[in-house]
């Protein structure tokens, strides 16, 4: 012969049956190699559909405000205090105690052949929100109407994940809501914002 030798057919199963029973083995280093990519995937999505249905609130509560607040003529401070407690009603079931709003009325001039808009008055609710301040500003291109008004809201959301908080950090969630008043032609606030 030359120099191969054959396993006889008893030894050749032994061989076999060890190799299966070995696959147990594999199969177990292979699960505890997928098992945190697993779990680190499930943990992410989950984070990142918290994060999307906290966005989609703020989104929310900044089109309610801005459809609130432009419905009316007159806005009273008890008014404007209604509006955003139901602002804060639509962002449950999610924390709206570190909710930033600011309602504006926005009045839109033609300078040359540039538009600007500059506020007329402006309410805020929220910890660290402040009003808008006076000055000029970017009309949106939809409101370019010269001597015209149109209501400006500003949300913003700090969200903190509760998985990724040492990688990402508190995230700001927030939208800007620019809306035609409706009615008439501007809404008047009456009696100033609510304390």
């Amino acid at each position: 012969m030359s120099g191969r030798r054959c396993l006889p057919a008893g030894r050749l199963r032994r061989a076999v049956a060890a190799f299966r029973r070995g696959e147990a083995g594999v199969a177990a280093v292979e699960f505890a190699l997928v098992l945190p990519v697993m779990v680190i995937m499930l943990l992410g999505l989950s984070e990142v559909t918290l994060a999307v249905n906290n966005d989609r609130k703020v989104t929310l509560v900044s089109r309610a405000l801005a459809d609130l607040s432009s419905r009316m003529a007159n806005l009273s401070s008890t008014d404007v205090d209604d509006i955003f407690k139901a602002a804060s009603i639509i962002m449950q079931p999610f924390d709206a105690s570190k909710l930033r709003m600011i309602v504006s009325q926005m009045k839109v001039t033609k300078v040359g052949s540039n538009f600007q808009g500059s506020v007329d008055w402006s309410c805020a609710r929220g910890t660290g929100a402040v009003v808008k301040p006076a000055g000029t500003y970017a009309v949106p291109t939809g409101f370019q109407t010269d001597a015209s008004y149109y209501i400006l809201v500003e949300t913003t959301l700090p969200y903190t994940p509760l998985f990724g908080r040492t990688i990402t950090g508190t995230i700001t969630l927030g939208d800007t809501t620019p809306w035609p008043i409706r009615n008439t032609a501007r809404v008047t606030l009456t009696g100033g914002c609510p304390a």
